[in-house]
């Protein structure tokens, strides 16, 4: 309250706009929720009453555990106690994420209501049999997780569902519905890595529907009629397999469809998304081209040089080409003051201590982050504009703020200044406010950043000097700590500069100097022959001055 107070007197005087930067809202409660183990624990435990209440609402006489509920529970609850342990131990860095916890288990229980809706679709509609097995949506939990999460949280979905789905059916349909879900889950898998359009999601549920044939014909669930057969016997073959392939593309197809809705609930962006927010007709970087041009141009070759590296590691490349983007928008509060965009202009950094100078360049950070809340843009697009910067050192103008201190401290010994006209340099008010970036994605487009800016200032660029000029960033980068944070191997360091060198060396190299045409040696000079003179010697003169011409 007293701190209101306070702004609104500055305000009053003229000392203050009013306005507030924007935040990302964050609280106590916000991070326990998303992160704490406590809260992770209580989302298992509600996960294993579910199903353990769905099995044996579900169950008959026909079923695993017919007449026994609380061999049910302990059965579940262990498989439940199984997937979180195997989960922590395999991937830790996802478990404890409570938002990605709780989409993998929802997507688990939905899977679970479309098996038994599938089999109440299959006897009511077809209680002759043949099409059990057949119309299961086994492919929606594993193409959900895999593109939401990744293809390795896909495999979990996978083999727990089909577990869990197997205690749903009846006692000798379960092995069978384990073997069906679990190859078409698998099939599906392989075929959504770096799914960039939603076609591609059909063109997987068709393949995993004729996976699922072809199993129904060797596990003898669809029955080969032979040559011999009537028209009804084949006709019921092509019902029975034109069914499997159906099912699975219409359930690709409502994926394809909720991936949007589940986005937006669970704050995940899929590569799809990230195409989409690709166009470079976004209205901030409409604005970026017509009043910081250069900044503009820097944001465009960043992204080339973050997303060709990404690629080589196996990071996600059209993120960073997306963040690269948007990292620099902030420069758009006071274009001026940056040097792509001052051009032959006057520095206007010249006039300005290089304390200030340093906060306005540092200033860009912070007012990145506040357009690109304003605008809503991806979470992960603030994250890369706070952190491709990190924590570093803004080397210029600290240098700059040293040679000043020692001018001065100069002139004091010699008489010429006062004792307290001697400024007070720390290291850091010369740094970034951070953080470091917590990403290999974040890591790639804050390096990609230094080298295309730094590459700027190469004279006649060679092989030599590219590489050298990457090396010394890197190597600054690791000794200042900057990628302590970053997922990053060595041999992904290794990976980055080579795909640094080959794309600067492609984007810089020299261009061949064409010899210029004075005026008057478009024609050949040709020589009056005096009579008497061989004709030969014409000839020769003649193919001599085509040679030139052609070489030229």
């Amino acid at each position: 309250m007293f701190h209101f107070l306070s702004q609104k007197r500055l305000q009053s005087r003229g000392f203050s706009s009013g306005q507030k930067r924007r935040k990302p809202n964050e609280t106590a409660l916000s991070e326990a929720l998303r992160s704490s183990w406590q809260v992770c624990g209580l989302l298992f435990l509600v996960f294993a009453g579910l199903v353990s209440f769905w099995i044996n609402l579900s169950s008959n006489e026909t079923s695993l555990f017919a007449m026994n509920s609380l061999q049910a529970v302990v059965v579940v609850t262990v498989i439940a106690a199984t997937l979180m342990v195997h989960w922590h131990v395999s991937l830790p860095q996802t478990f404890r994420q409570n938002s990605t916890v709780t989409l993998m288990l929802t997507i688990i229980l939905i899977q679970l209501l479309l098996v038994k809706l599938s089999e109440y679709v299959a006897t009511t509609f077809a209680p002759g049999g043949g099409f059990r097995f057949l119309v299961e949506p086994y492919i929606f939990a594993p193409i959900v997780i895999s593109l939401l999460v990744g293809r390795r949280h896909g495999t979990f979905a996978v083999v727990y569902a089909s577990l869990f789905g197997g205690m749903t059916v009846a006692k000798d349909e379960a092995f069978l519905f384990v073997i069906f879900s679990m190859i078409c889950g698998f099939v599906a898998i392989y075929l959504t890595n770096r799914v960039r359009k939603r076609s591609r999601l059909v063109v997987a549920g068709v393949y995993a529907g004729l996976a699922c044939v072809f199993l129904a014909f060797t596990l003898g669930q669809i029955q080969w009629p032979g040559w011999d057969a009537n028209v009804v016997q084949w006709e019921m073959v092509g019902k029975q397999a034109l069914s499997a392939v159906l099912v699975s593309t219409l359930t690709a197809v409502v994926v394809s469809g909720l991936l949007p809705l589940l986005e937006a609930l669970f704050r995940i962006t899929t590569d799809v998304s990230w195409i989409e927010l690709a166009d470079l007709n976004h209205p901030l970087l409409k604005k970026m081209t017509i009043e910081a041009p250069g900044t503009y141009h820097h944001s465009l070759v960043v992204a080339t040089l973050a997303e060709t590296a990404a690629e080589e590691i196996g990071a996600n490349a059209v993120m960073c080409r997306v963040c690269s983007y948007f990292h620099d928008i902030g420069k758009m509060k006071k274009p001026a003051y940056f040097v792509e965009n001052i051009g032959e202009a006057p520095n206007p950094h010249d006039e300005l201590t290089p304390n200030m100078s340093a906060l306005i360049v540092m200033a860009h950070v912070k007012d990145g982050v506040d357009m690109a809340i304003k605008h809503k843009l991806n979470p992960q697009i603030v994250n890369v504009i706070q952190e491709h910067h990190g924590t570093s050192l803004i080397k210029f103008f600290y240098h700059r703020a040293l040679k000043l201190r020692d001018e001065i401290q100069q002139q004091f010994e010699e008489g010429k200044a006062h004792e307290e006209d001697i400024p007070e340099v720390k290291k850091e008010s010369f740094r970034y406010a951070g953080p470091r970036p917590r990403t290999r994605e974040s890591a790639i487009i804050s390096l990609a950043d230094s080298v295309e800016s730094a590459s700027r200032s190469l004279q006649k660029p060679t092989p030599k000097k590219i590489d050298e000029l990457i090396d010394s960033i890197f190597r600054d980068r690791l000794n200042d700590g900057q990628l302590d944070d970053a997922a990053l191997t060595l041999e992904d360091l290794a990976t980055i500069k080579r795909s640094f060198s080959a794309t600067l060396r492609s984007m810089m190299h020299t261009r061949i100097e064409y010899p210029k045409i004075e005026e008057g040696m478009e024609k050949p000079k040709t020589k009056r022959l005096k009579k008497g003179k061989a004709s030969s010697e014409a000839t020769e003169e003649e193919g001599k001055s085509k040679g030139e011409v052609a070489t030229t």
